[in-house]
């Protein structure tokens, strides 16, 4: 068994070649029989360049298919079945790797082998549960197999006719009354349960969690629903988008991507959207998903281009699709296939498409209906999206801009240069991609760049800028948000507060208009490599100050606030399945931390709703800002998660005072913040340490003392004096 080699490589064994390979994307399985001697034997793999077949097979096509020039560095990427994103993207670096990413296996068996087994699940409205494996064999001769099926203590056996030209099939099944169900995270516990399939010399072990999903789509009155219904309960989706670990996929190891997963977790997020345009994910992604319960929206690996149907083309992608839906279709965590990433809206992205849409809709039709019908034919236990994003099947409208149904990608606030607030104009039903860059944390930097260049513009520092015209954006931004800050630091700082204050706009003001809105997944999770990007969590796996923020956004139970003509209006959102009473308190504070006004407020927040739970007068002027405090009804002390800070003007209007933060140890693994002055958004990092501030970016007003835990991941913790704080007030001095 030859997986994940990329790309294209001829195989030769013993000076005899024994198979020649052209996917990134399918579990090569090759016939040694005859081939092998007793002792040692010569395995070669001789790669070919990507580069060159792709260039050959588009000089191929019936017609030019376009590719994606904005992103690819490499032309005519869409012609083979590679990562998209190995030939460069506005994120990453192009680096066209060539390799076998996971162990060569040689396999010995008599008669039969599994080729699949695919475990589904079918619920009753009793709660009793039918689990089904699928099993595929594939034979050496004519005989009759014995298959085992276990789960949840019971078995079920058969006696299974094989043959070399058509294999073998069978469908055992086992039921299980009243069995304990898997929730996403945040709705209840991740029960697994062992699968295991047999034959002679060979078996799967799975690990099954027990839960139906749904895809609602239903018409209302602002046009047609999207969203995710798990064990019958409607949850909106909180999370980010992933791309590959690494721009090296050797260096993808378990533990780096659990670290990650982890660490969306902490940041409350239930879903993981799987773009388009890396990899399918390794085994072990999907089972730390499955563990952590964090749902999975998978791309089919098509993205930003438009892609060949011919025959070939086509024959290539059904045999990817079944292989990968077949591989996955077991794990809990997968909520929904999704045909490709942005190719439909590539649609309008070309002259060629723009000039003759006939043919490349045509083009798109039948490229679409071959990933469709593959998907479908391997798995029908969930809902197939025809692409992100999409308004529904069928439909190729402009769904960058249609907030009435599918899923969005909202980009004019990064792309276009508008305002945060331009967030407030759009209602999506759920919104798959949006994103705002910053530079990584100084952790990251120190990995990569000197301090000689710890400049924005250095040659170094934009080398790690793959988005064109992106540091120009940045810059643009903070002058319109910020003071210009004075040090390299500062503007780190200040980048990455940008990127969390257009983030937090988006998300809280969308999650309060739950159920119309029910998901927001940011772009994006991680980087590939060192860079100035759109993720929360970067290289070094520091996180940045928008992951900080997406943990207390993303909490199950948050705050959302707006000032709209002259109100300050403060909703509360409640993702749990049990309603909750809130008590509010909004404070008008000044600037030296004297209070000018206070008001109460309580509510009732129904389950799985959100609800306007005050509607105050807010009087413009920089003098003064709004500090929202919530706590569960009953409860002794205010949350800190569920603080919220509004500024009625930009925070550059302000005079902020000079506020000096003071730092003490709290204990083996904490340290306790104070300040003598209001200190907005104040951020600790340890930035030659491997760990993570389980909060930061906060507000410290006179006379609090904030004790913040600090997760080390290699066993060392900072000293107070290892600590780099930084707060608004000191960007600009």
């Amino acid at each position: 068994d030859l997986d994940r080699v990329d790309t294209f490589c001829d195989v030769i064994v013993n000076g005899r070649e024994v198979a020649s390979l052209g996917s990134c994307f399918i579990r090569h399985r090759i016939d040694l029989t005859g081939q092998l001697v007793p002792g040692d034997n010569d395995l070669v793999l001789r790669f070919r360049p990507a580069a060159k077949e792709a260039h050959e097979r588009a000089t191929l096509q019936p017609f030019p298919v376009p590719w994606s020039v904005m992103n690819n560095r490499v032309a005519d990427m869409n012609m083979i079945r590679k990562p998209q994103c190995h030939a460069g993207w506005d994120w990453g670096p192009c680096l066209m790797v060539a390799g076998v990413y996971a162990e060569p296996r040689l396999r010995l068996f008599e008669a039969a082998r599994i080729e699949h087994a695919v475990i589904r699940q079918a619920h009753g409205d009793d709660g009793r549960v039918t689990v089904t494996a699928e099993v595929e064999l594939a034979a050496r001769e004519t005989a009759t197999v014995p298959v085992t099926f276990t789960f949840g203590g019971e078995t079920a056996t058969a006696a299974v006719a094989v043959s070399p030209v058509d294999g073998g099939r069978v469908a055992l099944s086992v039921e299980v009354p009243d069995p304990p169900l898997w929730w996403p995270a945040g709705h209840g516990p991740q029960h697994l349960a062992g699968a295991v399939v047999s034959i002679p010399g060979d078996r799967v072990v799975r690990k099954i969690g027990l839960r139906r999903i749904e895809l609602v789509n239903e018409p209302d009155a602002a046009g047609i629903s999207m969203a995710f219904r798990v064990n019958g309960v409607d949850v909106f989706a909180r999370g980010a988008n992933w791309v590959p670990a690494h721009a090296l996929p050797s260096r993808i190891t378990a533990d780096r991507i659990r670290r990650l997963l982890e660490a969306a977790l902490a940041a409350n997020m239930n879903m993981i959207r799987v773009w388009g345009g890396g990899f399918y994910e390794t085994d072990a992604f999907y089972e730390t998903c499955d563990e952590l319960g964090l749902l999975v929206w998978q791309d089919m690996m098509f993205s930003c281009s438009q892609y060949p149907s011919t025959p070939d083309f086509l024959d290539a992608v059904d045999q990817e699709v079944r292989y990968q839906v077949k591989r996955l279709a077991s794990h809990a965590s997968i909520a929904l296939w999704c045909g490709d990433n942005e190719v439909i809206g590539s649609l309008t992205w070309y002259d060629l498409s723009k000039q003759n849409r006939d043919r490349y809709l045509v083009n798109y039709d039948r490229f679409g209906r071959a990933v469709e019908a593959a998907v479908l034919a391997s798995d029908r236990e969930r809902a197939f999206w025809p692409s992100s994003p999409c308004s529904g099947a069928l439909d190729y409208g402009d769904a960058w801009h249609d907030d009435s149904k599918g899923d969005m990608h909202f980009w004019a606030v990064w792309h276009e240069g508008k305002d945060f607030e331009h967030y407030y104009t759009v209602r999506p039903r759920f919104c798959s991609e949006f994103g705002f860059q910053s530079f990584p944390t100084m952790t990251a930097i120190r990995q990569f760049a000197a301090p000689e260049d710890w400049n924005a513009m250095s040659p170094v520092m934009e080398h790690h800028q793959r988005d064109r015209g992106g540091n120009g954006r940045i810059v643009e931004t903070m002058t319109r948000y910020f003071r210009m800050p004075t040090g390299f630091r500062n503007f780190v700082y200040l980048s990455q507060l940008a990127q969390a204050l257009a983030m937090e706009t988006a998300v809280r003001f969308w999650r309060s208009l739950k159920p119309h809105c029910m998901g927001t997944l940011y772009w994006q999770l991680n980087d590939v490599w060192p860079a100035v990007s759109w993720s929360s969590l970067d290289h070094a796996l520091a996180w940045k100050t928008l992951h900080h923020h997406a943990r207390r956004f993303y909490a199950p139970v948050a705050l959302a606030a707006r000032i709209e003509g002259g109100r300050l209006i403060v909703s509360a959102v409640n993702d749990e399945r049990a309603p909750v009473a809130l008590e509010l308190r909004v404070q008008r504070i000044t600037l030296d931390g004297r209070v000018l006004g206070e008001t109460w407020a309580t509510a009732t927040v129904p389950a799985d709703r959100a609800a306007v739970v005050a509607d105050l007068a807010a009087p413009p002027g920089s003098g003064h800002v709004f500090v929202l405090d919530a706590r569960r009804a009953g409860s002794p002390a205010f949350d800190p998660a569920l603080r919220l800070v509004v500024l009625p003007e930009k925070p550059k209007r302000y005079d902020l005072p000079e506020a000096i933060v003071t730092v003490e140890a709290a204990g083996r693994d904490a340290f306790a913040f104070s300040a003598d002055h209001p200190a907005f958004f104040v951020r600790p990092e340890a930035e030659t340490f491997d760990g993570a501030f389980e909060d930061a970016s906060f507000l410290l007003l006179p006379g609090e003392k904030r004790v913040v835990r600090y997760r080390s991941f290699d066993g060392r913790m900072p000293a107070p004096a290892d600590l780099t704080v930084i707060h608004l007030a000191d960007t600009w001095r």
